[in-house]
């Protein structure tokens, strides 16, 4: 079996330094983007009075609870036009591929050191540019910041030397899960605060950064939600909710879930819960719930910590090869199957084209969650090229996700 070698991208990106975003641009998009934050949303703002007296650049540090956390943090920091640091995938998107220079976009490796974007980072800021920077990388699916935040992040602020400005939006989750598709309408929070000042960062240590970062990024959407009792109007509240919910509370059953407008319901054992507007579950007749999403998610780790510390582990699935060319375009390129044991995680198949022995393989050990998609695929970025893996039976995009984090804990002796 030949294992596939994947050439090098050209480093063009590690060689520019971005311009700033184009004003015409920022001031259709930001005008437009308040608008929408009033209408999609109840938009607040409370912004932090240090800020302004500021003159930057600033590094502007925000959790990923929503899709609604770039555009609030661009109004938030208005007039300071933010160059967004984000991931390659985000160059394949076809509304972004036409304004993506004049937005002065930052592509970096999602989840692996990516020395080449951290020095274009670098340039920019000695520039007098201001980044916006989404350290967790991804979205939370459920409602709880990601579990790890790499140490690197505060090396990385002392190294930029700007001042540094920390937002979250409360609520934003429950406005907008990544599990839904469309918004729901209820009260998010833009809250912002001038976090280190240029000069505070040179006189602290690295560690005593990074404690601070750690406080400051950890929240609960779902507790936000319950215990203001707000509620976030939608027709159809539980619709995707099977996405991340797979694992039955009752029967242990996996992926037997499905959802309905209202419903989470078990094909299996009829186990059925109500969502609501509220973000709370109520089970029916002898049905079994947890209390919020988060909780549910907890024992479908617990579950997947357990299936880890089993001797030999090894799950696959199969799978569809897509990979991102050079101009940021996918296309299915081989199949066969995406596999994951304690030590790698990769795909083993053929080329469509001349039916080619492949194997891709990424070590695991500092590995701490992955790239994955509702549309159930997981990206894995190699040399900068995106590798994209499609599971046929369209569905464990979530689980794998858990099984990569829980491995990761289980590596580094993490509590849960």
């Amino acid at each position: 079996m030949k294992t596939e070698e994947k050439s090098t991208l050209p480093a063009k990106n590690e060689q520019f330094t971005p311009q700033r975003p184009s004003g015409f641009l920022y001031w259709t998009l930001v005008p437009l983007a308040k608008f929408l934050s009033k209408i999609l949303i109840k938009g607040r703002f409370e912004r932090d009075p240090e800020i302004k007296k500021r003159v930057g650049p600033f590094v502007v540090l925000g959790t990923h609870t929503c899709i609604m956390d770039v555009a609030m943090m661009e109004i938030a920091m208005c007039p300071t036009r933010l160059n967004i640091v984000c991931g390659r995938d985000v160059f394949t998107w076809g509304k972004i591929k036409p304004i993506k220079k004049a937005a002065g976009l930052i592509p970096i490796n999602q989840f692996e050191m990516d020395l080449g974007s951290i020095r274009v980072m670098k340039r920019a800021v000695d520039a007098g540019l201001s980044l916006a920077l989404f350290p967790e990388g991804k979205f939370t699916l459920d409602g709880k910041n990601l579990f790890y935040l790499p140490e690197s992040l505060a090396k990385l602020l002392k190294m930029l030397n700007a001042d540094v400005v920390f937002m979250h939006n409360y609520g934003g989750y429950s406005s907008r899960p990544r599990w839904y598709s469309g918004f729901k309408r209820g009260l998010v929070v833009n809250k912002s605060e001038l976090l280190f000042t240029k000069e505070q960062l040179k006189t602290l240590t690295a560690d005593e950064i990074y404690a601070v970062l750690k406080e400051r990024f950890t929240f609960n959407d779902n507790l936000f939600q319950q215990e203001n009792n707000l509620r976030y109007r939608s027709k159809k509240p539980a619709m995707g909710l099977h996405y991340i919910l797979y694992k039955c509370p009752k029967c242990g059953a996996e992926y037997e879930m499905i959802s309905t407008e209202h419903h989470l319901v078990c094909e299996k054992c009829g186990n059925k819960v109500r969502y609501d507007e509220y973000g709370r579950f109520t089970p029916e007749g002898d049905s079994v719930s947890f209390d919020r999403i988060d909780l549910w998610y907890d024992f479908e780790r617990e579950s997947a910590r357990k299936e880890l510390e089993a001797e030999n582990f090894y799950v696959s699935h199969p799978a569809v090869w897509a990979e991102c060319d050079d101009e940021n375009n996918y296309s299915d390129v081989g199949e066969g199957e995406f596999f994951m044991d304690r030590d790698k995680i990769g795909f083993k198949g053929k080329r469509y084209d001349g039916g080619e022995d492949v194997v891709i393989e990424v070590p695991l050990l500092n590995q701490f969650t992955i790239v994955h998609k509702n549309y159930e695929a997981v990206d894995l970025t190699i040399d900068r090229r995106i590798n994209r893996f499609y599971f046929k039976e369209v569905k464990y995009s979530a689980k794998i996700n858990i099984l990569v984090e829980e491995n990761f804990r289980l590596n580094h002796n993490l509590s849960i």
